[in-house]
């Protein structure tokens, strides 16, 4: 069939046959070239510029990859699941995650990129494919129509809405565990496995990044359970499916959640909240013409030059202007504390910012009785008051999501097994119980808590010994 071939580091090549070179040449595929891969984690490892594109691109080539092990390279599967792993990441905002924790979780969209993405699927994406048809060759119109047919198997009054339509209702499996979903964004799907090997890649990280792909996919199977069709893999790959979660772990402990990656994730955070109103991301979720001009480098040009160009600064822009300065001269904000900790049998999470915040006011109590005791320097009697004054703004806690390097609750909420040689489908749990050695491996679910200093006055800090260790005792792996 036509395609064409796009270079890839990972890979080597990825194809792309007529219904993909649409798609991708469309505005909401091509407005991921200007979406960082990475947003903060660029402070930490410079060569990870990559874009949202590119691993998009490389998410499609897996998800085929699966699908043709899967269903076979003639079934309408096969490129229904490479246009879903193309498209799983069309919803993301500027600075990606960000946009999700500041943006999205405030309007509403409580499960952030992915739930943005059905509204351009439906709404926007069908649209755009057409201009982009109408406007092509015949040659190449003719092998798009001979590859719409191959994927819908039969003409559509409106053929590229229910194309759509139909890649939709891919993510929407995740709800029941669909197997076809999970080769795309489940546990061990296309999504995890490419950012990993990507990230790791572009990161100068490559040894986190040993991921068996091939192998992986090869003995990947769909099974019943419960007279429902699940994904599962034989048990003889488990040691596979291993070295990959270790190194999706170390991806997440070094570079993900790095301190000073985290830094830059939050300064941009603050970003975005002094954004929302005045570039009224609001309106652009509802305009989604709007929303396709929304990238990295537009929030960040548009604010300098409403910063420039406003008579009266306002309070966002004065702190929008501060925060892109120090961003663009990597004046970080400051990591003052770290408190790793794992708790067993309640997720970590409902504790973590108490924990945050009882450590600030210790702190608090501390310069309070510093202050009071006169043993102040008078070379820093200024500065410590100064401290007080702006305790509350100065400071910020982080409590990044929790990690984990083999949990089995996440296999099991997606529906996702091992099969035994005798062809028992079981589930992780179930599969440690009968090998307890793995048992070594499944870890508690560990949170990090940090604060962190928008000033470097960490030796103000050290010098009048503001942080008293940490006494969380709880059950911990680290």
């Amino acid at each position: 069939m036509y395609h064409k071939v796009s270079r890839d580091p990972l890979y080597s090549e990825v194809f792309l046959y007529p219904l993909e070179i649409l798609t991708v040449d469309t505005s909401v595929v091509q407005r991921l070239r200007m979406l960082s891969q990475l947003a903060g984690a660029q402070m930490s490892y410079p060569s990870a510029t990559h874009t949202r594109f590119s691993h998009s691109l490389g998410v499609m080539h897996v998800s085929g990859m699966y699908a043709a092990h899967l269903f076979g390279e003639d079934s309408p599967q096969f490129r229904l699941c490479r246009l879903a792993g193309l498209l799983h990441d069309i919803g993301h905002g500027p600075f990606s995650h960000q946009f999700d924790d500041v943006v999205y979780s405030s309007l509403g969209y409580k499960e952030g990129h992915d739930q943005f993405r059905e509204k351009l699927l439906l709404e926007k994406l069908p649209e755009c494919m057409k201009q982009k048809f109408d406007a092509s060759s015949e040659r190449f119109k003719k092998r798009v129509d001979e590859d719409m047919e191959r994927t819908l198997g039969k003409a559509f009054k409106h053929p590229f809405k229910e194309l759509m339509e139909r890649v939709n209702k891919i993510f929407i499996g995740e709800n029941i565990g669909d197997p076809v979903f999970n080769i795309i964004q489940g546990p061990l799907g296309a999504d995890r496995m490419d950012f990993v090997l990507r990230d790791a890649y572009f990161g100068g990280v490559k040894h986190y990044g040993a991921v068996p792909l091939n192998r992986i996919i090869r003995n990947s199977l769909i099974s019943k359970r419960d007279e429902r069709d699940v994904l599962t893999y034989n048990v003889k790959v488990v040691d596979d499916i291993y070295t990959f979660l270790f190194g999706r772990f170390m991806m997440y402990k070094n570079v993900y959640f790095h301190k000073t990656s985290r830094a830059a994730d939050m300064m941009i955070q603050e970003l975005l909240r002094n954004a929302m109103n005045v570039l009224d991301f609001k309106r652009s979720l509802e305009d989604l013409n709007m929303f396709l001009d929304l990238t990295d480098n537009y929030v960040i040009e548009r604010m300098e030059m409403l910063y420039q160009n406003s008579q009266k600064k306002t309070k966002e822009l004065k702190r929008s202007h501060e925060i892109i300065r120090r961003l663009k001269n990597r004046e970080l904000w400051k990591l003052v504390i770290e408190i790793p900790f794992s708790a067993t049998g309640i997720d970590p999470t409902t504790i973590s910012k108490s924990l945050g915040e009882e450590t600030l006011n210790s702190m608090k109590v501390r310069l309070k009785r510093v202050i009071k005791s006169g043993d102040v320097s008078e070379d820093d009697h200024e500065k410590v008051e100064e401290l007080l004054r702006k305790f509350d703004d100065l400071f910020v806690v982080d409590t990044p999501y929790k990690l984990t390097l083999v949990h089995p609750d996440e296999f099991l909420s997606n529906r996702v097994y091992i099969q035994n040689e005798s062809g028992k489908v079981m589930t992780f749990e179930k599969f440690e119980h009968e090998y307890p050695t793995y048992k070594l491996m499944s870890a508690n679910a560990l949170q990090l808590v940090r604060i962190y200093v928008k000033e470097d006055i960490r030796a103000l800090i050290s010098r009048y010994n503001l942080i008293q260790k940490s006494e969380v005792k709880m059950t911990t792996r680290w």
